[in-house]
């Protein structure tokens, strides 16, 4: 008769340690992270211009915009339209902190980030009483809020509709500011694609995923959608606002032009394209999008309508995205050739086995292996 187990006794209470690769979760590739990584770095040295150089400030900015409400929009899945709100509302007050108050650029970047995701933890209060397009209507008509006061302000305190400008942004000269600027923008991002990546792969990414994909079945497991929905629209915000505080200390400007309908529509089009809910989408969708408003310059009557027409051929072809498309048929080809490679071992050891009725150790395991025991 087996000892009876105490209450007390740690192996009968303790839960299994999260592993996010037990969930399913994908694992980072060091070898293609390692060569972008190194391209991003040298691109400075091999971008054929400096106009090119500009592009991808802007873009690794965007980017970092972009992942922040890639965690609403895509893993939270609330339908968040207020975004660019929090990115000016970054901007203005790195601006106006670098203006007013005896501090170092570097320090307003944080008072920013906090800033917005202050308001945006306010914000997400009334958006709990709150499900699909009345969400949308909320978050859109405060961010048009936000915008109309900026530029009906007479105060001189905003700038108005010409903005705020000449605050001396980093503070960088000569012929390697840009270069500067740039690496700056690049950190940004690539320290916001691990917060997203740990975000995601813990156990409030998953309580967020669970609370899109299924409200009622994630509220009966005890996931507290008021909890989980205001983390990560304060997380968003705070991410939001660091991006807008960037742009306006690598540009010198903040105005109202950061928010908008062509802003928005551009920002979105880059999240649809690349994949919304993986963290892969958004990269790609940026540079590509980024790259492609350059081209564009000249033709800027056309430029939001050749937007419009790639946001509508990816949601007819791929309306997941160009991530999560292209990963499906890498799955899938991986998934034939393993087929084929276990009916060509599966054959082989069915010859051994008619020449000799013994099987070897080896073969034995190896076959073990195979199924997985």
């Amino acid at each position: 008769m087996s000892a009876p187990t105490s209450v007390s006794d740690p192996r009968a209470v303790a839960l299994p340690r999260w592993n996010a690769k037990v969930m399913g979760w994908p694992q980072p590739r060091p070898l293609p992270i390692t060569v972008a990584l190194v391209v991003g770095i040298l691109f400075p040295f091999l971008a054929p211009d400096r106009s090119w150089l500009t592009v991808a400030t802007l873009a690794m900015i965007t980017l970092t915009l972009a992942q922040s409400w890639n965690l609403v929009l895509g893993y939270g899945g609330v339908w968040n339209f207020g975004q660019l709100a929090f990115y000016a509302l970054g901007a203005y007050s790195a601006a106006l902190v670098t203006m007013y108050l005896p501090i170092p650029a570097w320090l307003s970047i944080p008072i920013a980030g906090l800033v917005s995701g202050g308001i945006a933890l306010l914000l997400s209060i009334p958006i709990l009483r709150l499900r699909g397009i009345y969400v949308s209507l909320l978050t859109f008509g405060f961010a048009e809020v936000v915008r109309l006061l900026i530029i009906a302000d007479q105060s001189g305190v905003t700038g108005g509709a010409y903005g705020l400008s000449g605050f001396g942004g980093f503070g960088f000269t000569g012929p390697g500011a840009a270069n500067v600027n740039y690496w700056i923008g690049l950190a940004a991002a690539v320290v916001t694609c691990l917060i997203v990546l740990i975000l995601v792969r813990s156990p409030l990414g998953n309580g967020m995923i669970a609370m899109r994909d299924n409200p009622t079945l994630a509220s009966a497991r005890g996931i507290s959608q008021r909890t989980y929905q205001m983390l990560v629209f304060a997380v968003s915000g705070f991410l939001a606002g660091v991006a807008g505080s960037l742009y306006a200390h690598v540009f010198e400007v903040a105005s109202p032009t950061l928010m908008g309908l062509g802003p928005m529509t551009l920002v979105v089009t880059m999240l649809v394209v690349g994949g919304l809910g993986t963290v892969t989408g958004p990269i790609i969708g940026t540079l590509i999008l980024s790259f492609v408003q350059m081209q564009l310059q000249d033709v800027p009557e056309i430029r939001l309508a050749a937007l419009g027409a790639v946001l509508l051929i990816v949601i007819l072809l791929m309306p997941r995205g160009l991530v999560p498309f292209f990963s499906a048929v890498w799955a899938r080809f991986q998934a034939w050739m393993d087929e084929d490679e276990y009916d060509e071992d599966e054959d082989v050891e069915d010859g051994a086995s008619v020449e000799s009725s013994s099987e070897s150790p080896a073969a034995a395991a190896r076959e073990g292996a195979e199924r997985g025991l």
